[in-house]
């Protein structure tokens, strides 16, 4: 039997003694929902657990970001404590106002004495609150955008939905967090320090249709809406921790402590039985947290796919005729009237060719400002769309696949293959995320988007593991020109490969072989030292290169237009950086030309990538690589495949199996 819990004379006369006591006695520092507000986690391998709040201000105790117990009592002694005249005006917050949901929680574990509470009204908060009125959560996914570093995995927010039933849900408020990075920061400058957690991350709240704006109309990304199980006091905890957030920041990596990361914490909080970022221990993806929130049972509400502006032309095209959209192209070429367009069609039919002009026209707006021209005939359509009372397109479904029905964004590969060295085995793994010959459900159509892929090789013949090939960042974004806009496509890779090296051999190597002769010396005994030697100079060699390349182009494809077998078709020219230990010069930088190709039918892809260096601007070899393929996936996270690699004094084929996870 336990020994009672007793409180001195001395501590029951102070009150806020008595409460930090029960606090501790009921393990209150230990508890689940504390380590939530705190967002401690525990580490990966040994050591004590912290906070992943990198602001120090979030804490009241200077020891708070790795002592539960030091913060729980600093902050049970803060909510007694006189306000300042600041924290009265509420220039600067009182703990009370502050941390409400620290208040809230502990007020619902101690029942503190209100008056003994310091007098405030919180109005800042308390009209934040009301603005918001939570109700439910939903978690938003917004698609790929390979344009932009940060998205090109998708991203995740939230969505705090209204008690207000009679208020448009655009006008609910988006949770987002992001990194606040330097406007002026490239592309690789971003992902490196995106990498290295060289930027901190906010907790920012916008109204849903400033996103709504940004993702499905101006950089076209297809929005999906998870609508969890939470009621409005479980919303109304998560948009108070919000609150509560909005004065500190994370160290932002981009794989770990992400937008997805980060807001997994916000969801445990309104289910703290969930542990959803225990799931995630290396990084965390957009679209894993989709598929994680869905495996919970009872979780995910209801499902709801909000359109991009060129999702929504898509799906407008595809219930148009070859005549009709050939006055939807004419007239926004400007080759064609309104009178004409009008023409020999009946009413419902003339609704649906301005409504896909006006849609037409709005993305094209988004990629480039109308001239005045434009803006004119623009305003024509739409004065015109006003004078028929007919309705609009019916909703469609989707064109595109929700993120969880995609493939797993690790993989793992193993193959065996023969080449012009012999026989080989060997390891892959990809921690993200998807290649040109992958399974494109869920993903953008052939594309690639590889973070740290390697691939580990070992030659029948030779005894060591070698690195066959490594890349930091892959990507190739194939968007199609369509007779509305002509997209730029691109590829990048910055990593290695391997390839086969053959010098030349020199004319002064024959000099010793010359002067043997010249010394009376029989040639047929000289003969087969200068041929040996020969041989090993000029023999191939595999090595590993270091590359950087980039290329833009045009690409051609039929990935919108609803048919069951897809192609498509890339040129692109650019250049190509390779470092090895055979030039003498460095890094050799090289013009480059590329076809990248492919199709796919149901479960089948085929491709084909072609590359051309220009090495003999600097006297070497031209170099190429070609590799076809053909993939297979009985499932959704396997895949078979026989793939080939055509390079200059090397070929390969093997066959493969990937596991995705």
């Amino acid at each position: 039997m336990g020994v009672p819990f007793l409180f001195s004379q001395e501590q029951t006369s102070d009150p806020i003694l008595s409460y930090e006591n029960s606090a501790l006695e009921k393990n209150l520092d230990s508890s689940r929902y504390w380590s939530l507000l705190l967002h401690y986690r525990d580490p990966i391998f040994l050591g004590k657990s912290k906070s992943e709040i990198d602001g120090k201000d979030f804490f009241l105790s200077p020891n708070g970001h790795k002592d539960p117990k030091s913060e729980l009592i600093a902050t049970i002694r803060s909510f007694f404590k006189t306000p300042t005249e600041e924290e009265l005006g509420e220039t600067k917050l009182h703990p009370l106002c502050k941390y409400p949901e620290r208040f809230r929680w502990l007020d619902s574990q101690l029942r503190f004495d209100k008056s003994l509470l310091p007098s405030l009204k919180c109005e800042r908060y308390n009209n934040w609150i009301q603005a918001l009125n939570p109700a439910s959560i939903k978690l938003i996914f917004a698609s790929f955008y390979l344009n932009n570093p940060a998205s090109l995995f998708g991203h995740n927010l939230l969505k705090i939905g209204s008690e207000n039933s009679s208020r448009s849900e655009i006008l609910d408020y988006a949770v987002n967090f992001a990194a606040n990075n330097a406007p002026e920061d490239s592309a690789l400058a971003y992902t490196i320090k995106g990498l290295a957690g060289g930027y901190p991350g906010y907790f920012s709240i916008f109204p849903y249709y400033y996103k709504i704006n940004e993702y499905n109309d101006i950089e076209s990304r297809d929005l999906w809406e998870y609508e969890l199980e939470l009621g409005p006091e479980d919303s109304k905890r998560i948009a108070s921790h919000v609150w509560e957030l909005g004065s500190t920041y994370f160290d932002y990596f981009f794989f770990d402590e992400n937008c997805s990361y980060h807001l997994l914490s916000l969801v445990e909080l309104g289910k703290p039985e969930l542990r959803l970022r225990d799931q995630f221990n290396l990084y965390t993806i957009p679209t894993d947290t989709v598929k994680l929130l869905l495996e919970q049972e009872g979780l995910v509400r209801k499902k709801t796919y909000r359109p991009s502006l060129s999702s929504k032309l898509d799906q407008k095209l595809l219930l148009l005729d070859a005549q009709e959209k050939r006055k939807v192209f004419e007239y926004l070429n400007g080759n064609m009237d309104l009178p004409e367009v009008l023409d020999a069609s009946d009413g419902q039919r003339r609704a649906y060719v301005l409504d896909t002009i006006l849609d037409a026209g709005r993305y094209q707006q988004s990629l480039k400002t109308y001239s005045p021209e434009q803006e004119r005939r623009y305003r024509n359509v739409l004065l015109e769309r006003s004078k028929l009372q007919f309705p609009p397109f019916p909703e469609q479904p989707p064109t595109v696949s929700p993120p969880e029905e995609g493939h797993g964004s690790g993989r793992l590969k193993f193959s065996r293959g023969e080449s012009t060295l012999g026989g080989y085995s060997e390891f892959a793994i990809r921690p993200a995320y998807h290649d040109f010959l992958n399974n494109d459900r869920g993903y953008v159509p052939f594309s690639t988007i590889e973070y740290f892929p390697v691939v580990l090789r070992k030659y029948d013949s030779q005894k060591n593991l070698a690195l066959e090939e490594a890349s930091l960042v892959k990507i190739l974004s194939l968007s199609p020109i369509t007779p509305i806009s002509t997209p730029v496509s691109f590829f990048v890779d910055v990593g290695a490969d391997s390839s086969m090296i053959k010098r030349e051999y020199q004319n002064e190597k024959t000099l010793s072989y010359l002067a043997g002769i010249s010394a009376g010396m029989s040639s047929w005994l000289l003969q087969p030292v200068y041929q040996k030697d020969r041989e090993d100079y000029t023999k191939a060699y595999r090595t590993t290169n270091f590359n950087a390349e980039a290329g833009g182009g045009l690409t051609f494809s039929n990935v919108n237009s609803g048919s069951s077998l897809l192609w498509t078709f890339s040129f692109q020219l650019g250049g190509k950086g390779r470092a090895n230990g055979y030039y003498p010069e460095g890094m050799l930088i090289a013009p480059q030309a590329a076809v990248f190709t492919g199709c796919s039918f149901g479960d089948w892809k085929l491709g084909l990538s072609a590359q051309y260096f220009a090495f003999s601007i600097y006297g070497y070899k031209d170099d190429f690589k070609v590799s076809p393929g053909i993939r297979y996936s009985p499932s959704r996270n396997i895949e078979i495949r026989l793939e080939g690699k055509l390079q200059k004094y090397y070929e390969e084929a093997q066959l493969s199996v990937s596991v995705f996870f």
